[in-house]
């Protein structure tokens, strides 16, 4: 592995575009009808106020459940770490920021 290469902690493997039809094909179809309901109710209003903020403000709100949804690890990932938290183990917050293998990272016994 080279140097310029970053690899996430949790492994994000599939990219969502911040679009609405990238959203709407990542998300789980349960709440997909929720983000089609709140795309449109911003698209009405972008069209009576000529003002794209409410449609990027449903983008801001559903891109990172579209991003969990499409990476089903980085939940895993972020349940493991919640419970090893809860377990009282230290090491997680140096594991987040230097993930398992980078050179600063914690050494567990």
């Amino acid at each position: 592995m080279t140097a310029d290469v970053t690899i996430p902690s949790y492994g994000v493997r599939n990219r969502v575009e911040r679009t609405g039809p990238a959203i709407r094909a990542a998300l789980d179809p349960e709440q997909r009808a929720e983000f089609e309901a709140d795309f449109h109710a911003a698209a009405v209003e972008t069209d009576d106020t000529l003002d794209l903020a409410p449609l990027h403000r449903v983008i801001d709100r559903w891109w990172p459940q579209a991003v969990l949804c499409a990476n089903p690890e980085i939940q895993a990932g972020i349940d493991a770490d919640r419970r090893r938290i809860a377990a009282g183990d230290p090491t997680v917050i140096g594991e987040v920021w230097y993930p398992p293998g980078h050179p600063q990272a914690p050494h567990v016994a």
